[in-house]
């Protein structure tokens, strides 16, 4: 038999249904509110007091209305409570702080030689630039509700303190960040991040109220993430979405993994800046050539044009794998390679989806950029404490804490009556 619900799981369950839905909606009114969530105008306005009470919410304006009582508008307070998102890459770490409506206040970004970092390199980094940033913008800590960190490779427990990270890739076995937590005196939670960078794309960007989608991120490595039935697919242990590390040719070139004719190995951009130099001329230095690659293409090279149609070749002939396998509406190419590739040949690598597509989800998937770009990486891990934030009904502490006081009383005064329904409180 079902555990009964309580009080308060109730009252949180309806407090993080408005609430996200007033991030996502910018703003809207209470009635719009109640008619997209399905809770009671007693609710709606019960749970939204409450918001604006401890200050999450405020009170923006009135609706125009041909005729009787004007609806008041309602968005989420940017500046009542604060949140930082730090993407780890192969060549860089990248950090920004953001507004709890995700909007961006300032960002760091430093490079590492190689693509092998340690993980407590890692967090020195990340610790200098969260105390660069919060110096900048003048926020306190005490005002920032968590770090979300996106790395690449496997994240067991991901959005969890007990994240575990296997990122072979740049040499991390089982790398953990509780740690950093301490260091940092902030909730951090970790995941992959192209599961960031799908999240990002669904609350934010080109994946925004699509039901199917895959998010391809090509850089040097590839990754993707998948959304099905407008939810995030995660797999058995969240390992679902190594897209980079399946296989498109039996005989093709090494991969980092150890595998061979891996996606990553041969779209990308280390693989295909080979393919048109014939060497590692570029190794570490892969956005500079890529620069020189794509204006090489232009000026008629033939090597150049050679190695970008051999790129899109088989990055239709990876999509379109995903294609069979998910039948999504949309797919989102993004990543500093694959925005490139897109920007600059977007129906040539839409022809090659399809061509290696089965004839009706080929013709139903359509190819798009991204609309966050790379703005989508740091945004991602940030929306990990934006969620976490969102469900577990928590109040920053510089904020009105005894309204959590009057509302335990009050649900105490409430216990013996408590509903079963989601819109009972």
């Amino acid at each position: 038999m079902a555990k009964k619900a309580s009080v308060r799981d109730v009252r949180r369950s309806n407090r993080a249904l408005l609430l996200r839905r007033l991030l996502l909606a910018g703003e809207t009114s209470r009635s719009d509110l109640g008619a997209d969530t399905g809770l009671s105008p007693a609710t709606v306005t019960s749970v939204i007091s409450e918001l604006i009470e401890e200050g999450t919410v405020t009170e923006t304006g009135f609706l125009d209305s041909a005729g009787g009582r004007r609806r008041v508008l309602l968005h989420v307070d940017p500046g009542s409570a604060f949140v930082l998102g730090a993407d780890v890459s192969e060549t860089q770490v990248t950090t920004a702080v953001f507004g709890l409506t995700l909007n961006r206040l300032a960002q760091r970004a430093t490079p590492f030689p190689g693509r092998r970092i340690d993980p407590a390199r890692v967090g020195e980094i990340l610790t200098t630039h969260v105390a660069e940033l919060l110096a900048q913008t003048g926020i306190d800590t005490s005002r920032v509700i968590g770090l979300g960190l996106g790395v690449p490779g496997v994240v067991e427990h991901p959005a969890s303190p007990d994240a575990v990270v296997h990122a072979d890739v740049i040499g991390w076995d089982t790398a953990t960040f509780t740690w950093l937590e301490r260091t940092l005196g902030l909730p951090v939670l970790v995941d992959n991040g192209a599961k960031t960078t799908t999240q990002a794309e669904a609350w934010y960007g080109s994946a925004t109220g699509v039901e199917h989608a895959i998010v391809a991120l090509i850089g040097d490595g590839a990754g993707a993430g998948i959304i099905t039935n407008g939810r995030l697919y995660r797999g058995a242990s969240s390992g679902a979405g190594e897209w980079g590390h399946t296989k498109i040719s039996l005989d093709g070139p090494a991969c980092r993994c150890g595998s061979a004719g891996c996606v990553e190995a041969i779209v990308g951009a280390s693989a295909v800046l080979r393919d048109w130099r014939g060497r590692d001329e570029y190794s570490g230095r892969e956005p500079e050539g890529v620069d020189a690659l794509l204006a090489a293409h232009r000026a008629g090279d033939p090597a150049a044009q050679r190695a970008i149609a051999s790129a899109i070749e088989h990055l239709g002939l990876a999509l379109a794998n995903l294609v069979n396998l998910y039948n999504p509406e949309k797919i989102i190419v993004g990543g500093w390679f694959g925005d490139l590739i897109v920007r600059d040949h977007p129906q040539e690598l839409s022809a090659a989806v399809r061509r290696f597509s089965l004839k009706q989800p080929g013709e139903q998937a359509v190819v798009e950029r991204s609309r966050l770009g790379l703005d989508a990486l740091a945004l991602g891990a940030a929306t990990l404490p934006v969620d976490h934030f969102i469900e577990s009904g928590l109040v920053p502490d510089h904020r009105l804490i005894s309204s959590r006081s009057r509302e335990e009383s009050h649900l105490a005064t409430r216990a013996s009556s408590a509903p079963t329904a989601t819109d009972g409180a």
